[in-house]
């Protein structure tokens, strides 16, 4: 078993693909492939999947792909609001932006770890000027407190984020989503994002926070931002996401 590889954890019932990104004496360090979930897991747990998993995984993950974008319907007379995507995993930077391209919003992508988004948020705000913020990666929740922000992986790092930007910017001037698989919702509203996840600490899809931009960018401005439209697109559980009242940024050309 090695760094690169895909495998399941046996214990979990091998629920949720991971890639092995690190290996630390006999215990591997995971990120989920179509979660944005990180876990840890001893080596004797896991199980390497064969390529007829993981295609038939990817084929449900382009099936899930195209149903989204076909069921979106676009207005030449829109103009949508301009996002700005900070993400720790390039793989799923990558998926996230096409997704944006595919559906008519201009985005512009950066791959940070979590610990660095802080430094380097007001700089990319300043020359970016974006409507939408999004910032996620990987997180995960241990189980041991739901109020200790020590029993979170990256939790803190995303509240400094969006403290930095709340600075500057009002709930209303810039849309912030943050978050990711377990992470602690409660704490990412109440230092400004407008919304976040997890609301009841369960994974998150790797499309999710894409899919919540995507509806803030394409909400008109005079209109506040629907939930239900991320439960129809998301194929989450329902309360993986929640978020606070807040109005879109899409104008429309008269």
């Amino acid at each position: 078993m090695k760094i690169g590889d895909c495998v399941v954890r046996i214990s979990h019932n091998k629920d949720i693909i991971f890639r092995i990104y690190d290996i630390r004496n006999d215990i591997a360090i995971l990120a989920g492939i179509y979660v944005r979930l990180i876990a840890d897991a001893k080596l004797e747990d896991l199980e390497v999947i064969d390529d007829e998993i993981l295609l038939r995984a990817e084929d449900e993950e382009y099936s899930y792909y195209n149903n989204i974008v076909s069921s979106i319907k676009r207005d030449s007379r829109e103009v949508n609001g301009k996002v700005l995507h900070l993400d720790s995993d390039v793989g799923y930077l990558r998926k996230c932006l096409q997704f944006y391209k595919d559906n008519n919003i201009y985005a512009y992508g950066v791959c940070y770890k979590e610990e660095e988004m802080a430094d380097n948020i007001n700089d990319l705000v300043l020359k970016i000027r974006p409507d939408v913020i999004v910032i996620t990666g990987h997180d995960s929740y241990n189980r041991k407190g739901l109020d200790d922000l020590d029993n979170y992986s990256h939790t803190s790092d995303y509240i400094k984020t969006i403290k930095k930007v709340r600075e500057q910017f009002s709930l209303d001037d810039i849309f912030i989503y943050a978050g990711a698989c377990g992470s602690n919702f409660e704490a990412l509203i109440a230092s400004g994002a407008n919304f976040a996840s997890s609301v009841n600490r369960d994974n998150i899809d790797a499309y999710d926070p894409a899919i919540v931009a995507y509806i803030a960018a394409t909400t008109r401005i005079t209109n506040l931002i629907s939930l239900d439209k991320f439960k129809k697109l998301s194929k989450s559980a329902n309360k993986v996401v929640g978020g606070i009242d807040s109005y879109g940024k899409m104008r429309v050309v008269i």
